[in-house]
């Protein structure tokens, strides 16, 4: 079973919009889906603006939480109750028996991710899909592949949607490596990170690094410290989403900026595909597609 997380940079940056299509692209597959956290409200609660939602097809497995489940236009068969416990009630896997929109509340942690992919692997799945935002990271360092989802919801100031991209690249491509290298546990700060200047240090994935606002002193920090990881998912590609809410006097309406050079300049600049998805639906499964086929290749198949 192959774990493929999107990532958000923030919330409303495109992350439900990629997760359809990539439900979409896998549909002829055994899938699993849920979130690292909540995911499937109508409405933002801030902003007050309709979200997607997650649609789901028949026989795709659901784990979320059982009032979720309720909340769901999908209509669910309870599969196995799990122990793994959310704000929400305990998370649930479910089996879609008639199509529809579902909520996802799922595990917040890396154990309550690995519990419930275990448990998947007994269902036969052969993707399981996870989404979340960057304030919900570390789970996704067990995941195989991950797509980052960018977006003016995150902000308009494209120099800095540049900058943070290149930072959270950055660290996927650190290289794999523990040996005589000191090893630091846990999520590093930024603060705690500068106290290793000019050594060779490792840490657990690339996720312990990103819980940061400061990516400028992060980009700095990668380039004076000899830093490895001990684990780390492959970087497919990242999204874009050109939209966000604009406050206005009467409240907050949706809004978009043109961020076709950012995508450009992630491509030319970073040497990774960068794609609107509401646009470039078919690429991302070509890139999603052409992965699998690479690990079904060497794995001699992907094993449940």
């Amino acid at each position: 079973m192959l774990i493929l997380g999107v990532l958000g940079t923030a919330k409303n940056t495109g992350k439900t919009t990629t997760t359809n299509a990539l439900l979409k692209c896998l549909s002829d597959k055994p899938l699993a889906i849920t979130s690292i956290g909540f995911d499937g409200e109508d409405l933002d609660h801030i902003t007050g603006l309709p979200k997607p939602k997650v649609f789901v097809e028949e026989s795709t497995v659901v784990a979320t939480s059982e009032m979720a489940a309720k909340h769901s236009t999908a209509k669910l068969q309870l599969l196995k109750k799990l122990e793994i416990t959310t704000a929400l009630g305990p998370v649930g896997i479910y089996r879609v028996k008639q199509p529809g929109t579902v909520v996802l509340v799922g595990p917040h942690s890396s154990n309550g991710l690995l519990t419930l992919a275990e448990t998947l692997r007994s269902e036969n799945i052969e993707i399981f899909l996870v989404d979340g935002a960057i304030n919900r990271i570390v789970p996704f360092q067990h995941a195989d592949f991950v797509i980052l989802a960018v977006g003016a919801s995150r902000s308009t100031n494209i120099d800095f949607l540049f900058l943070e991209t290149k930072v959270i690249i950055r660290t996927f491509e650190l290289p794999l490596g523990r040996g005589t290298r000191k090893v630091l546990k846990g999520l590093i700060s930024t603060e705690k990170l500068s106290m290793f200047r000019g050594e060779s240090i490792s840490v657990e994935s690339p996720m312990h690094l990103l819980l940061t606002e400061d990516f400028a002193k992060l980009e700095k920090l990668l380039q004076e410290i000899d830093i490895a990881v001990m684990r780390k998912p492959k970087l497919l590609c990242v999204t874009i989403n050109p939209c966000y809410a604009e406050r206005r006097a009467e409240g907050f309406t949706l809004a978009q900026i043109d961020l076709s050079e950012l995508s450009k300049m992630i491509e030319r600049e970073l040497n990774i595909p960068c794609l609107d998805v509401v646009k470039e639906e078919e690429r991302l499964c070509r890139i999603v597609e052409e992965e699998i086929g690479k690990m079904g290749t060497l794995e001699g198949g992907i094993s449940p």
